[in-house]
């Protein structure tokens, strides 16, 4: 894609991500969209056949962006704690200067056919997959150095993901530096008191 195709096309997905963290999916018009971007309507649909399309382009946008920082992350000499740490402090950060967009990641969202929803499984799906391989991929350094339990990377995978961005959905108000501190230290510790008896929480 030329240089300037590429600059309409992220012009047009930014002025998406503020209007549908606005407004929601159903409230946001594709013509809004276009006098956001600064573009014709008819400029819009040659980089996106319709409105779904619209919304499939900025989750797989936003997930590719996720998993450049996690690469980025993974590729540093530091110990695979502290990778997790940083990797959920980036992805916070990006978080926080754009709120609402973790409710993009949620089917909930737009409620259409299932023809819509096989398009998004097809096109965003796989960003979600990659992202919890490379996390587990840096439980499973942690495993082998010694450094975190035995546990299964994959699990340990989904539980990161899911706390990260389960708990930004339900949060009231946007997300602080102080609550992402506090999801982050809840996975690497847990809620059980140092001391107590793990064996009686089916633990070993």
């Amino acid at each position: 894609m030329k240089t300037k195709s590429r600059e309409k096309r992220s012009a047009i997905l930014m002025a998406a991500l503020a209007i549908v963290t606005e407004r929601g999916y159903f409230d946001t018009r594709v013509d809004e969209i276009a006098r956001r971007a600064g573009v014709a309507k008819g400029t819009v649909y040659l980089y996106f056949r319709d409105k779904p399309a619209i919304y499939i382009g900025l989750v797989d946008w936003l997930l590719e962006q996720a998993l450049a920082a996690a690469a980025e992350v993974m590729a540093r000499p530091i110990s695979p704690s502290r990778k997790l740490e940083e990797l959920f402090s980036t992805w916070a950060s990006g978080v926080m200067s754009h709120p609402g967009v973790l409710a993009l990641l949620s089917t909930e969202s737009i409620h259409q056919h299932n023809t819509v929803m096989k398009r998004f499984k097809k096109h965003v799906w796989p960003h979600i997959i990659e992202m919890q391989d490379a996390v587990a991929g840096i439980v499973k350094q942690g495993i082998e150095q010694g450094e975190f339990r035995p546990v299964e990377p994959s699990a340990a995978a989904v539980m990161y993901l899911s706390a990260f961005r389960s708990e930004l959905l339900s949060a009231k108000r946007p997300m602080s530096t102080r609550r992402a501190e506090s999801i982050k230290e809840l996975f690497f510790c847990g809620i059980l008191a140092e001391g107590s008896d793990r064996t009686k929480h089916g633990s070993k």
